[in-house]
């Protein structure tokens, strides 16, 4: 088969914050174990993709929150190696699946449903033709008016607020559903995270706020179940308001051209609510940072496999199933499936994998906002590690290096490592391994550490933090 001629358009789908078992047709759930009297999202969409085509339940995110993870996605390479590894920090300096596109002749679409991290400021844009932000219709129009593509349609609604991502897509339910959590949470509750990932209005900026801090209390009460709940239930309404029907339109839009699509479904992070893990606020959780992968096109031979893979694996995948051209010269840390895909081998085992999270305290990334908004080049946005993972066989180790206060607010240093040895079942449990050569892994990983770059002020970000509420 000439793969090239089998493919007019890539279409990759990035569905954030889609953990891995949220699907029901996920062989190997971790939430049962965790969770009780949860009732599952029905995700019949993803599940039917799933059944038609190369189904990968069990892949390892490179970072636990957005920019830094799809960094490592559409590079193929890790994120100290990308140029990204930083919440906000630094640039993609590596060729993405977007140049690789470009350079074979294909129109490049990105749409994406967080413009201030998914963006031209962290170097997103580069090597993209047609740019949209919440544009779902238009993302279509471009795909199936172009000859051939390489495009990708992000989309944030299952990320908290769940399910509504905001009034334009949620309209009155959304307002409802922040009405009812805001009779659970006391009068006078202080909450300062005012930070977010796309530009709103003053009143979808205080539901958003509303809906976290909502989220803050629950969660501060070890309400988990009920936490776990709402978030499955916002993966539920997300998938049947807004992904099935967009799913259906771009499917049929295409298939009106004559044109051939491959499908390439994945998410970012996945979300766990546990006494040190809220959300997937730069957790190590198994529940954050395993994430599904879903690859749908002619010639892809439907199967589960359920041995361990890496988000890098996705851009040299679906490059060669295309037949599009790569660097001869070793550009990719991720490995490709390509033939796994086609039915053509089997997985050899599981991959090694990292992964690691890094951010900011909260007050000084306000600060820095100010200074952006005043008209002033603020100083770099000091970072720092959190914690990471490296992945070996049946073994994994983790090591925090910081801990947050119960309401997230404060971070101090510690020094904590564990061994976690998964089950038949994928379930990790703390076993006693001094696991010397796994931290071994995570210290040569550290070794490409660099400095980041500064992220420019633009009028642009002081225009769209003004609407937000940030005073000069």
């Amino acid at each position: 088969m000439d793969a090239s001629n089998t493919y007019d358009h890539v279409v990759f789908i990035s569905i954030d914050t889609l953990r891995s078992d949220a699907l029901s047709v996920t062989p190997r759930p971790l939430w049962p174990h965790r969770y009780r009297d949860i009732r599952p999202a029905r995700t019949t969409v993803l599940d039917e993709l799933a059944r038609r085509g190369a189904y990968f339940p069990n892949m390892i995110s490179a970072a636990p929150y957005t920019a830094a993870s799809h960094g490592a996605i559409f590079t193929g390479q890790y994120p100290l190696h990308n140029g990204l590894h930083e919440f906000y920090n630094g640039s993609l300096r590596a060729p993405s699946v977007f140049t690789y596109g470009r350079r074979a002749g294909r129109s490049t679409v990105l749409k994406v449903d967080f413009p201030v991290i998914l963006g031209p400021e962290l170097g997103f844009t580069r090597d993209v033709d047609t740019y949209l932000v919440e544009q779902d219709n238009a993302f279509i129009d471009a795909v199936a008016g172009a000859e051939s593509t390489v495009a990708c349609a992000h989309f944030g609604a299952v990320h908290a607020p769940y399910g509504f991502h905001n009034l334009a897509f949620g309209g009155d339910a959304y307002r409802e559903k922040v009405a009812e959590l805001d009779r659970a949470v006391p009068d006078g509750l202080p909450f300062g995270d005012v930070l977010v990932e796309s530009y709103r209005d003053p009143e979808d900026t205080d539901l958003l706020v509303r809906y976290k801090r909502a989220v803050a209390h629950l969660h501060s009460q070890g309400r988990y179940d009920e936490l776990f709940q709402m978030y499955l239930d916002g993966v539920e309404h997300f998938l049947s308001t807004r992904f099935a029907p967009f799913l259906e339109r771009l499917t049929e839009r295409v298939a009106a051209t004559g044109k051939r699509m491959l499908l390439v479904l994945f998410a970012d992070h996945g979300e766990e609510f546990a006494r040190h893990t809220n959300g997937h606020f730069n957790s190590m959780s198994e529940g954050v940072l395993r994430v599904p992968l879903i690859v749908v096109g002619d010639g892809v031979v439907p199967a589960t496999y359920t041995e361990r893979i890496r988000t890098i694996d996705i851009a040299p995948t679906a490059m060669e199933l295309a037949g599009i051209p790569t660097s001869a010269t070793g550009v990719f840390d991720g490995r490709s499936l390509a033939s796994v895909v086609r039915g053509e081998a089997e997985l050899d085992g599981d991959a090694p994998a990292l992964a690691e999270a890094y951010t900011s305290d909260l007050n000084e990334f306000v600060a820095f906002q100010a200074e952006q908004i005043s008209g002033r080049q603020p100083a770099p946005l000091r970072h720092f590690l959190v914690g990471h993972s490296a992945y070996l066989g049946d073994r994994r180790v983790v090591r925090l290096t910081r801990k947050y206060s119960e309401w997230f607010q404060d971070v101090t240093a510690t020094d904590q490592s564990w061994v976690e040895r998964f089950d038949d079942e994928g379930v990790p449990h703390r076993v006693p391994d001094d696991g010397k050569d796994l931290l071994a892994m995570l210290d040569d990983y550290r070794s490409a550490l660099q400095a980041p770059a500064q992220v420019p002020v633009t009028d642009e970000i002081r225009g769209q933090l003004r609407s937000l509420g940030y005073a000069v």
